[in-house]
């Protein structure tokens, strides 16, 4: 039990690093006060997800469905690694994303920080 306690909670400050994409001692509300390390998870959580949905509106219409079937492998694994709270603020983030209309040529970057954080997140969620 306690490996399991010591995995999952090496496990989530992992995918919170990677998610957030910020370090610890940097992390900050807009008041300047420092964020729990709840808080950042959760932050990164729902970042990630908006990336993820801004990028939807940027792939190509034949790609869509592998990159959404790419998106529910994220929000599955999320769901067994931190929980179905946590899953939940990736999916409404990424709800949120895909309403909200990108220019093309934001699209590039936004689709280049989709990519760097899955692998990111699929890095710390393997282990890695």
């Amino acid at each position: 039990m306690m490996k399991r306690l010591m995995t999952h909670s090496l496990a989530a400050g992992a995918l919170m690093l990677t998610a957030a994409g910020m370090s610890p001692v940097s992390a900050q509300d807009d008041a300047g006060e420092a964020l729990s390390e709840e808080e950042q998870v959760d932050n990164g959580l729902k970042n990630f997800g908006y990336i993820a949905g801004l990028s939807r509106g940027c792939v190509a219409e034949n790609q869509q469905a592998a990159f959404e079937r790419d998106v529910l492998e994220i929000h599955a694994s999320i769901t067994r690694l931190l929980g179905v709270d946590r899953a939940f603020l990736f999916s409404a983030a990424f709800g949120y994303g895909t309403s909200v209309i990108t220019d093309n040529e934001n699209c590039v970057e936004v689709l280049r920080q989709y990519e760097s954080r899955s692998e990111k997140f699929r890095g710390a969620a393997q282990g890695g």
